[in-house]
């Protein structure tokens, strides 16, 4: 309990401790780690810092800080986007913000320009290799939202170790409650990215992106895709998409609605099987192999 203690921290907390820690909106990025073996940057955009060595690390293995960094969200809604937060092009829709770190974790309170809305995001290390993110919505507009959708993207260049690109084998590994989509590296590190909402809240999809690494998916698109099963090999962002249906206005309260809405998803990150150790190690044996008898010839 101690050790959780240490690298956990409570909704309840995260909002005392946002209250105490205000700062502007080009805050320096906040590190967070846990378990000795994860630790993941925050910008003050909420996404994965574009500074620094490490963005989201795992084992000593970095999985987006290389080639193009990119990481990414939208919220849309029936009127079309309400605010994009890019690390590519160093788009940040906040304008107040509050900004905490404690517990293995960092919290970010904010809203979002002069939309009405306001967010909270929390990002903690649950596990060894998890990178967890809860965010909170709440609709100050004074108007009922309708058809509101969030997504989220990355794009994984954990790469290989002395090789060339950052091409991965990306599969969409279910949707619903169970959507996640998972890239590979070719030595075999894997990084999923999962919902961890709970089961029928919302529809929720994962996406591969057929046509860019680094730019913002909006969730309009991964809906209208509705891909399934393996995505090939390609250097493509991973992304999951969130159908928040209508989140009321403040003064449907009365009625028994909601003017707030919750989810959640998790950065998933693992070594290879031994066997993929194994098999690895194998082709570059024979590919020494072939190399010394060219040499030979």
């Amino acid at each position: 309990m101690k050790f959780e203690l240490k690298n956990h921290i409570t909704k309840a907390v995260a909002l005392a401790l946002c209250s105490a820690f205000v700062t502007t909106a080009q805050a320096a990025p906040t590190a967070i780690s846990g378990f000795g073996t994860t630790s993941a940057t925050i910008d003050d955009a909420g996404y994965f810092s574009p500074s620094g060595a490490l963005g989201l690390s795992f084992n000593g293995r970095e999985f987006v800080n290389l080639g193009t960094f990119a990481s990414n969200w939208s919220l849309y809604d029936s009127s079309g986007p309400v605010a994009v937060a890019d690390s590519v092009t160093g788009t940040n829709p906040f304008s107040t913000i509050s900004y905490s770190v404690g517990g293995g974790s960092v919290s970010v309170t904010t809203n979002l320009g002069s939309s009405g809305w306001s967010l909270l995001e929390t990002v903690s290390i649950p596990a060894s290799g998890h990178v967890a993110v809860q965010i909170q919505l709440t609709n100050n507009t004074g108007f009922d939202a309708t058809d509101v959708q969030w997504s989220v993207g990355v794009d994984p260049d954990q790469g290989v170790p002395g090789g060339v690109g950052f091409g991965t084998t990306n599969v969409i590994l279910g949707s619903g409650s169970a959507a996640a989509v998972q890239a590979t590296s070719a030595d075999g590190w894997s990084l999923t990215l999962a919902n961890t909402t709970s089961a029928g809240a919302f529809d929720v999809a994962g996406y591969v992106d057929p046509f860019s690494c680094c730019s913002p998916v909006s969730p309009v698109t991964i809906f209208s895709a509705l891909q399934a099963g393996s995505q090939g090999f390609s250097d493509s962002s991973i992304n999951l998409g969130f159908n928040l249906g209508t989140v009321y206005a403040k003064s449907d309260l009365a009625l028994g609605h909601s003017n707030t809405v919750t989810f959640g998803y998790e950065y998933i990150m693992a070594v290879p099987e031994p066997e993929t150790y194994a098999m690895l190690l194998a082709g570059l044996g024979l590919i020494g192999f072939s190399a010394r008898r060219r040499i030979s010839a």
